[in-house]
């Protein structure tokens, strides 16, 4: 981060500044745990699905929620718009405390679930008509968009394929012309193209309107350019958080023969070491590179392999990836 110098004043009292600017919160989640009652075992103790989670979503920007299948990225996106309860911590979202009896969640808010739930007899026309009555939705938009991605208006939903429903739910919030988006896994049952096509589309969207998107995923392959924000959930918690071009500058991933040494006589453990083909990789903070084996290879991760080691980390300890200092979070444990 570089700050822009002041002049020099003549005035001996008056002392330059630097201010830091912080974009608005469009959400943010403080402490929060969730317990769910248990599938197999209805009368066993509640499961901890999330557990005293911190994250914050930047307004104006893309953040991405990653994490592997059952980390609960699910979990938070539906306790974080009020369909899940939580026994402890709070939510904010666009500037309103959830949880509280009788708060709804605020005008400019779509979302699309992972599972979108309309009734097999309802046509496109009939989601349109639904969704107008919580709020605007521009139905030559909806239209439209529908069109260019050859979903009927007239078939009933039960009869749609699972990429034209999600297209469905897509377009429906999209035409909402919301401040804040939110997608649960939205790429998961589109096929190349159409992720492709949905990725460039959200980026246009976002390059051209002051709004906030929040999209969980299990895979951020080719999105580098696209995800500003990165929040990384394992077993419930947040290992990692935070703008994605200042963590890719505090971490570089290292490449070395597996029977390589440490330059150092206990050099920095790798973070989610993988060993293949003979070669080792992992993570490791900027300012533990020294300590790496001569003939190390050293370079910035992709945003992927970021959250890939990250992941392995935390899934490899139980605990959160060791993190730079320069990025500390509440609740290291």
């Amino acid at each position: 981060m570089s700050a822009v110098r002041p002049e020099p004043h003549d005035q001996g009292d008056h002392q330059p500044s630097t201010a830091i600017t912080t974009p608005p919160t469009a959400v943010r989640v403080q402490g929060v745990t969730v317990e769910l009652p248990s599938r197999d075992r209805p009368y066993a103790a509640p499961i901890r699905a999330v557990r005293e989670l911190d994250l914050s979503v930047p307004a104006g920007r893309v953040t991405a929620l990653v994490g592997t299948n059952g980390a609960g990225k699910t979990t938070t996106l539906r306790t974080m718009i009020g369909a899940l309860p939580w026994v402890a911590g709070s939510i904010e979202v666009l500037g309103t405390e959830m949880g509280a009896a009788g708060v709804a969640l605020p005008a400019g808010v779509a979302v699309v679930p992972d599972t979108p739930d309309y009734p097999d007899r309802w046509t496109a026309r009939t989601v349109a008509r639904a969704h107008s009555t919580v709020g605007p939705v521009d139905p030559a938009l909806f239209e439209a968009r529908l069109t260019a991605h050859q979903v009927p208006l007239d078939r009933p939903v039960g009869r749609l394929s699972r990429g034209q429903l999600t297209q469905l739910a897509i377009s429906a919030a999209l035409a909402q012309g919301p401040r804040l988006l939110i997608l649960d896994e939205p790429l998961a049952r589109l096929d190349p193209l159409a992720r492709t096509e949905l990725v460039d589309e959200l980026r246009d969207l976002m390059a051209h309107d002051d709004r906030t998107l929040l999209f969980s995923t299990h895979d951020l392959e080719g999105m580098d350019r696209f995800v500003d924000h990165l929040v990384v959930i394992a077993d419930g918690r947040a290992v990692l958080e935070g703008d994605v071009e200042t963590l890719c500058e505090e971490f570089l991933l290292v490449e070395q023969a597996r029977e390589a040494k440490p330059s150092g006589e206990s050099g920095p453990d790798l973070i989610g070491p993988t060993t293949a083909g003979g070669t080792t990789r992992g993570l490791v903070a900027v300012d533990d590179a020294a300590g790496q084996a001569p003939e190390a290879s050293l370079r910035r991760p992709t945003m992927n392999e970021l959250v890939t080691h990250c992941l392995r980390a935390a899934d490899t300890s139980g605990r959160r990836a060791p993190s730079p200092a320069t990025t500390p979070r509440r609740g290291a444990e």
